[in-house]
């Protein structure tokens, strides 16, 4: 195979190497597509310009972030931010915008400032509607529906290749069917996609894959299913039905895809807990609703017990299951990578109450890790067809989730090698091919003539990742050399700074 001008350009037998500047030995590796991670939270990661190394190591030579509704752009208001998206405040370490910051400031900030890696966007629901509407869970007026359509359009025109929302999270929870299919209209007119975390992942995920599914059905979008997934144990049984769900709506001719993480455990906030009328006005109103004695008590009720259409990780997981990850103590305490209940114990005081005086005392700081689904379902989500890879991983300092330093290796080493529930073909086309397709990546995501010379050399029989959830930040083992846009950013395990990245768009 011969790389030039970043691209490939001839893939034979046997090609004359009297004019090559540098030649790559491969006898006994493994030459595929550089990986596509669908489901990032990258976004503010590359406004602190870090060397990416983390997501490289793995091979991943793209990513699409600002999913789950939240994106960094567009933004009306960089006084309105509050506790929104604590992550703004880089933005204002590297530009200063007027009052205003959109998405095509979001591209070249980080075209200015040179990427080595590829990357593309979705605009967040949450944030177009928090511009618009702040932390309401009222629904919204024909004019401020205007409004958010206005700001969604302009960020597709900017460059954008679609919406995503986070539905379990304020504001997007307070969020109707009805809003969002408008808002899926402007985006289906653009050529975009919608990804979606839906609404429930637990005991009414059949009817939150449904309402997706309507919104697919009635804008005639492409839809992706962010992390699909099934949390708590009395829920696994709905697996057969969730995937006759999925065959029967492309069946019906709905464009319908998914993308799984292979872990079974899931990594969010410490306010996912908190039950949605608690949340409404955003951090800095829950936080006086919880000095309330009355307003506690019921918010402590219904964490216990729950309330209707609302999916309680408590109930999914149990404090035993629940791990804090990421704890960024003004009081310099240190209790990450120990259960709610490890904790709850040392301190002699209930877990419940825990919980709450952790987010009384640190706001939207703290990070969970929830033990709440089985490999099993998730190696069957994996086999799909329509499934692609995508990590759901976000940098943070702490203790991270696994995922976000072994999600592609991991794929090969478990799911291949030692399950084998997938060939290595069908592990590479869903870390490549298939989401290039959801991209609309024209010249991307295959090792062809004329495509974009994105690649990762591995050893088939050693690629492993090796982060856990005690040793979560290490790097993958039995990648040889990763490349983007024909440039070696990874050479043996060192990375060689090279800035080769684009900020790419959609019908590229």
């Amino acid at each position: 195979m011969a790389i030039k001008n970043g691209k490939f350009i001839s893939i034979e037998p046997s090609i004359g190497a009297a004019n090559a500047t540098e030649i790559i030995q491969g006898d006994g590796l493994v030459l595929a597509p550089g990986f596509i991670d669908i489901h990032c939270h990258s976004d503010d990661f590359w406004v602190e310009d870090s060397l990416s190394e983390i997501k490289l190591q793995q091979g991943v030579t793209r990513e699409l972030f600002g999913n789950c509704g939240v994106s960094l752009a567009p933004i009306e208001s960089l006084a309105m931010r509050t506790d929104f998206q604590s992550a703004l405040n880089t933005i204002e370490k590297h530009f200063n915008p007027k009052g205003k910051f959109s998405f095509s400031d979001y591209r070249a900030l980080l075209e200015g400032k040179g990427l080595y890696n590829n990357v593309m966007g979705l605009v967040g629901h949450g944030t177009i509607r928090f511009a618009v509407m702040g932390f309401s869970d009222k629904t919204p007026s024909q004019s401020q529906m205007e409004e958010m359509k206005t700001l969604l359009g302009e960020a597709m025109d900017q460059g954008a290749v679609g919406m995503s929302t986070g539905l379990i999270y304020a504001p997007g929870i307070f969020a109707k069917t009805p809003e969002l299919i408008q808002l899926a209209h402007v985006v289906a007119q653009k050529g975009g996609f919608y990804a979606s975390h839906i609404r429930n992942e637990a005991e009414d995920v059949l009817t939150a894959i449904d309402e997706a599914i309507t919104i697919g059905e009635q804008t005639g979008i492409p839809l992706q299913i962010s992390h699909l997934k099934i949390t708590g144990n009395k829920n696994w049984r709905l697996v057969d039905q969730v995937i006759e769900k999925l065959h029967s709506a492309r069946k019906k001719g709905i464009d319908l895809t998914c993308d799984v993480y292979p872990y079974f455990s899931s990594r969010t906030s410490l306010t996912a807990l908190i039950p949605p009328w608690a949340i409404e006005g955003g951090v800095e109103h829950l936080i006086p609703r919880l000095q309330n004695s009355i307003l506690r008590k019921k918010i402590l009720h219904d964490i216990q017990y729950g309330i209707p259409n609302w999916e309680n990780m408590y109930h999914n997981a149990g404090w035993e299951k629940i791990t804090i990850s990421v704890f960024n103590s003004k009081k310099g305490e240190n209790i990450e990578g120990r259960t709610v209940a490890e904790i709850a114990k040392q301190r002699k005081t209930d877990p419940f109450e825990l919980v709450l005086n952790l987010i009384e005392q640190e706001g939207d700081a703290v990070k969970i890790i929830s033990e709440t689904m089985n490999e099993d379902t998730v190696a069957a989500f994996l086999k799909l067809p329509f499934t692609m890879v995508g990590s759901d991983s976000s940098f943070s300092q702490g203790s991270p989730h696994p995922r976000l330093y072994g999600t592609f290796p991991r794929v090969i080493r478990r799911f291949v090698r030692e399950r084998k529930v997938l060939l290595l073909e069908e592990a590479i086309y869903k870390m490549t091919g298939l989401p290039a397709r959801r991209l609309k990546l024209k010249k991307a995501g295959l090792i062809k003539k004329g495509f974009q010379a994105d690649a990762v050399l591995f050893n088939p029989d050693t690629i492993s990742d090796m982060a856990t959830y005690d040793d979560p930040c290490r790097f993958p083992s039995g990648i040889s050399k990763v490349i983007v846009n024909g440039k070696i950013v990874i050479s043996d395990n060192i990375h060689t700074e090279v800035r080769a990245g684009t900020f790419d768009f959609l019908n590229q």
